[in-house]
């Protein structure tokens, strides 16, 4: 009896062990599995010291920004798995460092953009750089109408050349537009219905009457599909001036192009003669690339266990 009540308080040892060492071995899994995790300091709130949450100069290429993104499963993982690898772009923070002009800096708004696209050619560097363009579009201090027109000359962009365009319209000059239009409008006698619904695409994303001047001739084209792009090229950039063009279709023998004919008809008749001679705001913004999206969290097993 008496070697049995010894026995007991090594047995209780025995497993206070064994759980330990279970709990170990789990939670070390755990931590391969989702990374290392950060640091707590003395003051509650986790993350890198304050050292790496410095201020980056509008200098600093992301990653994601590049032309060149890590490719899934490279160098030994995905880049969803790399403890190592670098934070997806601040998109907020990466305008912000576009449009300011610090006094240690020698480059005007012109220089900074095209400094910018070249560190950012991809979809999103363009994005990111339309957007501040048209955030300048009331302040032709910092970015002058001849950088606009400079900036159009020098770029090869479409997109980011429209954009320069239409905010060059906004403050009363229509020849970048006009030029702009004349350059989309060269797909509309191309051979395939494809490249000519191309055209008409980009010409009604400019928002101009010059535009539809231009799409006008195409609502007799043989193919259903550039009629109908036709017709919404009129809608998106004509006026009142065009709803006799549009009208004429309503006796199309096409069901849809007659439903479509009425429709831009009837939303052309409330537009003055003078309408969409000179860009909008509104207009304009409805026609931004769309900046990136932001970076999605982190998986939720991975978090702070609770409790």
């Amino acid at each position: 009896m008496g070697m049995h009540r010894a026995s007991i308080p090594v047995l209780m040892l025995a497993l206070g062990i064994g759980i330990g060492v279970a709990g170990t071995h789990l939670a070390g899994r755990d931590a391969a599995a989702c990374g290392p995790v950060a640091a707590t300091g003395p003051d509650g709130r986790s993350g890198t010291p304050p050292a790496a949450h410095a201020h980056r100069p509008a200098a600093f290429a992301p990653p994601a920004f590049s032309a060149t993104r890590p490719v899934a499963g490279a160098a030994g993982g995905t880049a969803g798995q790399n403890p190592t690898a670098d934070p997806e772009p601040d998109t907020d923070q990466l305008l912000k460092d576009l449009l300011t002009l610090a006094w240690n800096d020698r480059r005007d708004m012109r220089d900074k953009l095209e400094d910018f696209l070249v560190e950012h050619p991809g979809r999103d560097g363009i994005a990111i750089a339309s957007r501040g363009v048209f955030d300048l579009a009331a302040n032709a201090d910092v970015l002058p109408d001849h950088a606009l027109q400079a900036l159009y000359l020098d770029q090869r962009d479409p997109e980011f050349k429209r954009v320069l365009a239409q905010v060059a319209s906004m403050r009363g000059d229509n020849s970048l537009i006009e030029l702009h239009a004349a350059e989309a409008a060269t797909g509309l006698h191309a051979a395939t219905p494809g490249e000519r619904q191309q055209a008409l695409t980009a010409l009604a994303r400019t928002r101009h009457v010059s535009a539809a001047d231009l799409a006008a001739p195409l609502l007799r084209d043989p193919d259903t599909g550039v009629v109908l792009d036709a017709l919404l090229a009129l809608r998106a950039s004509g006026n009142q001036r065009h709803v006799a063009l549009a009208e004429r279709l309503r006796r199309h023998p096409d069901e849809s192009v007659r439903w479509l004919a009425n429709d831009v008809a009837a939303e052309l008749r409330m537009l003055s003669e003078h309408a969409r001679t000179r860009l909008d705001d509104d207009e304009l913004a409805a026609e931004l690339p769309p900046l990136p999206l932001p970076p999605a969290d982190g998986p939720a097993q991975c978090g702070r266990a609770a409790g």
